[in-house]
């Protein structure tokens, strides 16, 4: 289920689905984080796994 959130608040979660994948999905390697101090931010690189399928058309970054 995917649950988004903006200014607003929560939105009610999505519909559950199934998926059959012909394998595993392949693990990604860990991140490499580049700090910037002069802007203040953080670049986050990293290679997409061989998922063996369609490719990878996005990822999702959560701060914690």
């Amino acid at each position: 289920m995917v649950q988004a959130y903006n200014d607003y608040g929560y939105s009610a979660f999505s519909n559950v689905i199934s998926i059959l994948t012909s394998q595993m999905p392949a693990q990604p390697e860990a991140p490499v984080t580049t700090w910037i101090p002069i802007e203040n931010s953080v670049i986050i690189t990293w290679t997409a796994p061989d998922n063996g399928g369609s490719p990878i058309t996005g990822y999702t970054v959560k701060v914690i």
